[in-house]
């Protein structure tokens, strides 16, 4: 067996046909940087992330998953300051609550949902 050098990502389990179970669908997930409705914690760190974040792989051994950034806050685990996976909580609730705002008979114009949501109407429209 190949031993793995402190800068390379451990190889992925020889695996056939689909991940066996969820936890090893979500480490290819992180492995392979697909984006993913989770985010992962990593022990040594104490930092957590989108799957999808550029920082360098974590060793398998040392990640725990967590279905919402809320639960890696409760667990103890800060945000990744390069991939900011807490933001995407945050965007998700002001694009609901702007769509709530727009559905309701008689709705507000866009840049009065977006002062209501605290940010600019061009801001509000990215996203």
């Amino acid at each position: 067996m190949r031993r793995t050098t402190p800068h390379e990502p451990e190889p992925l389990p020889p695996v056939a046909g689909r991940p066996r179970n969820e936890s090893e669908a979500r480490w290819e997930a992180v492995h392979r940087r697909q984006p993913g409705d989770f985010v992962y914690a990593v022990k040594t760190t104490g930092i957590y992330c989108a799957p999808v974040c550029p920082a360098r792989r974590p060793r398998r051994r040392n990640v725990e998953f967590f279905d919402a950034p809320s639960e890696a806050l409760a667990a103890g685990y800060r945000a990744c300051l390069r991939c900011r996976p807490d933001a995407r909580d945050a965007r998700l609730l002001r694009v609901a609550a702007a769509c709530r705002l727009l559905s309701r008979e008689g709705a507000p114009s866009v840049a009065a949902v977006a002062e209501h949501l605290g940010v600019s109407p061009a801001h509000l429209g990215r996203e």
